[in-house]
């Protein structure tokens, strides 16, 4: 019979493997049946009554299982849990082999990530480049677009330039007129300095011909308003009304008042006179007639308050030619002015 210590051994040995198998996060699937190792009540008694000595010779009769055997086949059976569970990933050289493997991708990549990585940067330079290109001659064509339409305008209005000259020399026209006529010198002067702030962007013109041209309109259209400005301001130099000569209607004190304002208006109109060459006559002889208006004046005054009607109405007449040789100065100026200025302007060009 097999020794009980030697079975109980067996079995200790058993669950002690189990229990490992439990702390290890292992399912133990083995299951030791006690049935074969069940020993009837008999034979328990019949043990316990023996001495130390039954014992030993018990050991040295009953036949003793090998233990080798036993471990063999129980370590068998764990060996065989343990090859069924992935233990592998608790292997710390996967970790090299991982990082192995993602080195081993990326230089398989190498191949097409480099051109790859290339066509991106060539393709997004070609595209800015492009993008860039575009812009530059969509700008261009709109400056070239804005160029036309200045030059073209320019052009127009330059040849309103003898009507203006007209309006401006010719004493027909209102005031009204000649206020319209400065209007449109300015716009002209504005669009020319519109047209030549864009040469630089012109192609294939003689610049030297331009810049001549046009300093010849910008110097016409200068004269041009000067004119208007000195017929404005000569318009209310020593201008009259009705004067009285006759007794019932004379209010010397009224007259007196009228003719000083008359004197001291052309006086400052006179001092804002601009200087041209074919007007130069005429301020002379503005300087002379505003004198002798004033000189005038005085002994037309002097004969009302003394009753020399007569005398009166001979010193209206003077004062009224005094006027006209004034007005028709003035006349012949603008007209010699209108005449130059239509030969200066015969020889403009167009501008391109």
């Amino acid at each position: 019979m097999m020794n009980i210590i030697d079975i109980f051994n067996k079995r200790n040995k058993t669950n002690n493997k189990i229990k490992l198998l439990d702390l290890l996060g292992f399912v133990a699937d083995i299951d030791v049946k006690t049935t074969n190792f069940q020993i009837n009540q008999e034979d328990y008694d019949s043990i316990k009554e023996n001495t130390f000595e039954t014992e030993i010779d018990l050991e040295n009769i009953l036949p003793v299982a090998d233990p080798k055997t036993t471990v063999v086949d129980d370590s068998f059976l764990f060996n065989d849990r343990i090859d069924s569970t992935p233990t592998e990933t608790f292997n710390p050289t996967n970790i090299t082999l991982q990082i192995q493997k993602v080195w081993s991708d990326i230089e398989s990549r190498r191949i097409w990530l480099v051109p790859t990585f290339f066509t991106v940067i060539v393709l997004t330079i070609l595209f800015f480049g492009l993008n860039s290109y575009s812009n530059y001659q969509t700008e261009q064509t709109v400056v070239k677009e804005e160029t036309n339409t200045v030059t073209s305008n320019s052009n127009k209005l330059i040849e309103l330039l003898p009507t203006l000259i007209e309006i401006s020399t010719n004493t027909f026209y209102s005031k009204y007129d000649v206020s319209n006529a400065s209007a449109n010198l300015q716009q002209l002067e504005s669009t020319l300095i519109e047209y030549k702030s864009t040469l630089e962007t012109r192609d294939n013109i003689n610049f030297d011909e331009v810049n001549n041209n046009l300093n010849h309109i910008f110097e016409l259209a200068n004269d041009l308003d000067l004119v208007i400005t000195y017929r404005i301001l000569n318009s209310e130099i020593l201008i009259y009304d009705e004067l009285p000569t006759d007794e019932d209607e004379v209010d010397i004190n009224a007259l007196t008042i009228q003719l000083s304002n008359i004197i001291a208006t052309s006086k400052v109109n006179y001092e804002q006179l601009p200087d041209l060459n074919e007007f130069q006559n005429h301020k002379n002889l503005v300087d002379i007639a505003i004198r002798t208006a004033e000189d005038l004046h005085g002994r037309y005054l002097g004969a009302l308050r003394n009753n020399e009607f007569d005398v009166a109405a001979s010193i209206v007449t003077a004062i009224y030619l005094n006027k006209e040789t004034e007005l028709g100065a003035f006349k012949t100026s603008l007209s010699e002015f209108n005449e130059n200025a239509l030969k200066i302007y015969d020889n403009f060009s167009d501008l391109p």
